[in-house]
């Protein structure tokens, strides 16, 4: 595939449309060495649009999360929030109060109550909440939570009924500090990573957390048990 699809010179894939690019980095089939390459050849085209996405069902799905797992959180969130077409955005402000079938607005030819562009839905499950099944886990025993903060997004309010019972991720920013509350079900554990800007003590309910926190590269890593927990960190 790499040798008939990419190059590696300038990290285009394919015919190097966002989904081409977008669907490489998503599968993983790029080489650590070279995905940088090709996530730049992504945000140019994306530039290029004037961060627009131009991706159908399938591509927009795998670029929202490639971008938002790539460092590039703020852009997808910018492409979400587009007000203008095509997007969500557009949607919105055309009227819509469910999914549109399609980008443009349709009279009795395409759907307008459609699950087509709903992956942006997930998106926001599990990149804006930080929701997420750890690949080892059995019948939700084991959870990740890993919300990011794109800029311009100042809280967010997230939970998923398990068949263990409700998780609940919710964060808001209050002046140089963002507020955390995690709700992790009975019978579960759950990797919490969050981003974090200064090395001061993460703080639980007024006091310092007595857990073992791993840092570095601007997040900061732990495990909880079942309950209901509140951090802030700077």
């Amino acid at each position: 595939y790499l040798k008939k699809y990419f190059n590696p010179k300038t990290g285009k894939v394919g015919v190097g449309s966002q989904a081409c690019q977008a669907i490489a980095l998503h599968t993983g089939i790029i080489p650590d060495s070279e995905r940088s390459k090709v996530l730049a050849y992504l945000v140019d085209r994306i530039h290029a649009r004037k961060d627009h996405l131009s991706t159908g069902i399938l591509g927009t799905n795998y670029m929202l999360e490639a971008l938002s797992r790539s460092g590039q959180v703020d852009l997808a969130y910018k492409i979400v929030t587009q007000p203008d077409f095509p997007g969500w955005g557009w949607m919105l402000k055309n009227g819509a109060t469910t999914l549109w079938e399609h980008w443009e607005f349709s009279d009795n030819t395409y759907s307008h109550n459609h699950p087509m562009f709903g992956s942006v839905s997930q998106w926001m499950m599990q990149e804006l909440g930080g929701i997420q099944l750890d690949p080892e886990a059995v019948g939700f025993d084991k959870i990740v939570i890993r919300p990011q903060l794109p800029e311009g997004l100042n809280w967010v309010k997230s939970s998923y009924r398990s068949v263990r019972g409700k998780i609940v991720s919710n964060w808001k920013r209050v002046g140089n500090v963002v507020r955390y509350e995690v709700v992790i079900p009975p019978n579960c554990t759950a990797h919490v990573t969050l981003p974090v800007k200064s090395r001061k003590p993460v703080t639980q309910n007024g006091k310092r957390f007595a857990g073992e926190i791993r840092r570095g590269n601007g997040l900061t890593e732990f495990r909880l048990g079942s309950g209901h927990w509140e951090f802030e960190l700077e």
